[in-house]
């Protein structure tokens, strides 16, 4: 079990020593926060609040950074990321990203697009012919499916984009039917046999009609197999990740290099501190295997996320390699949801009183939206997102910044990483 003195000592060991950690990130053009328009002051409390999430004992470590106009003006690492063989967290530490995912395999998906090789108004039957006779959930009574219906109109690949399709995650489906998340996206499978398996259930609603959230990630990456003819996991190398330089973003870690995965930590029940507890898989993290989560299954580190991003305020190009068309970057950005479908998405959609409120969704990403309630600093327009084990990030256009924090860790409170993030760059811009 992890005890916040333990932390605490690992803070104060190891502070100094993320800081050079960050100074050796040099293929990333680098500034003072000053030369970008940048108040030092409250980049020092960012920091100051960062180091604070594991001094309290609320995480075991930390990363974040930060780019504004294409530059980065802070990568810090504090904390441990293990702590029982006394690892410290440092600023190349990988984390399991889970739903952050989706941006990143999203905007490998979108090339075949630019190519001219998928078309988002395409029926998802023209490559996956299963989903397509997939039946749509029509009556239920006392929780049992009673009646089906066929699709009205087909499901079409932009609805899996937008999260339309009518899918759900297995906890979404009526309990009578008996889906499994772990049977869906089972470990020892693959994305072919995933869509074997997912388009024997009928779907939740006719697509179009709600923004759920779900397994559409992964039924666009076996869509991206089929286009492409590779394994997803070449696929997203080869059109995206290689190319701008994501070196430490995969479905596993590289061999030898294990002990660079975080671990995942959550508050001891008896209220001591913090504890290790299991990962939740979503991939196989540390070794190869055939199950690429488009979804969920990345692992990855700020710095190579802070690429991403940066590719993606660049209109889609980064160190003069293009990935998608600044149009494509747009239609991504573009809120894409109807009063009707739900209007606004909800992160912890389970909740009545979510933290995350005021974005819409895109292309497989939140988007900010005018005129609403916020519920957190940003801009009309700033793209967002996250993963379930507490890592974030977003980029805003308006700012031309961008900004990523990881931690790993399942438990209550895990909004104050976003919060933290959020309050500490806006404030740096002057906005409250």
């Amino acid at each position: 079990m992890t005890s916040f003195a333990q932390i605490k000592r690992a803070v104060l060991v190891f502070a100094v020593i993320g800081t050079a950690w960050a100074a050796n990130a040099a293929d990333l053009p680098r500034a003072k926060p000053s030369a970008v328009g940048l108040n030092q002051a409250a980049m020092d409390k960012l920091d100051a609040d960062m180091k604070a999430l594991v001094d309290d004992g609320k995480r075991a470590g930390v990363v974040y950074g930060v780019m504004r106009k294409g530059k980065l003006v802070a990568l810090k690492a504090y904390g441990m990321r293990d702590v029982a063989r006394g690892l410290p967290m440092e600023t190349d530490s990988q984390f399991r990203l889970y739903s952050q995912s989706r941006a990143v395999t999203a905007a490998a998906i979108l090339t075949l697009a630019d190519e001219g090789k998928l078309g988002l108004d395409d029926p998802v039957a023209k490559y996956l012919p299963e989903i397509g006779k997939m039946q749509v959930i029509k009556t239920m009574a006392r929780g049992v499916v009673t009646e089906t219906e066929p699709q009205r109109t087909p499901m079409t690949v932009r609805e899996l984009f937008n999260y339309t399709s009518g899918l759900g995650y297995a906890a979404d489906w009526p309990k009578s039917l008996g889906m499994s998340q772990r049977d869906i996206l089972a470990l020892d499978s693959n994305l072919a046999e995933t869509i074997t398996k997912l388009s024997k259930y009928p779907l939740m609603y006719q697509p179009g009609a709600k923004w759920v959230y779900g397994f559409h990630s992964d039924v666009l990456g076996r869509i991206a197999e089929v286009v492409s003819g590779q394994p997803f996991d070449e696929f997203l190398r080869a059109r995206l990740t290689a190319k701008i330089g994501m070196t430490d973003t995969d479905f596993w870690t590289k061999p030898g290099e294990e002990n660079r995965l975080a671990e995942v930590y959550t508050p001891a029940k008896d209220g001591s501190g913090l504890m290790r507890r299991d990962a939740i898989p979503s991939s196989t993290y540390t070794k190869p295997s055939h199950m690429f989560s488009a979804g969920g299954g990345l692992i990855s580190t700020v710095e190579d996320y802070l690429r991403f991003c940066q590719m993606l305020l660049n209109g889609g190009a980064l160190d003069g390699v293009e990935i998608l068309k600044p149009a494509t970057i747009a239609a991504m950005g573009t809120n894409a949801l109807t009063p009707a479908q739900g209007g606004e998405v909800n992160w912890y959609r389970y909740e009545q009183d979510a933290f995350f409120r005021g974005y819409g969704w895109g292309l497989a990403i939140g988007v900010r939206l005018p005129d609403t309630v916020h519920t957190m600093p940003g801009s009309d327009g700033d793209l967002t997102w996250g993963g379930l084990a507490n890592t974030t990030y977003f980029l805003d256009p308006a700012e031309d910044i961008t900004a990523v924090a990881m931690s790993q860790y399942l438990g209550p409170n895990a909004d104050e990483l976003e919060f933290t993030l959020r309050e500490g760059v806006y404030a740096a811009l002057g906005k409250k």
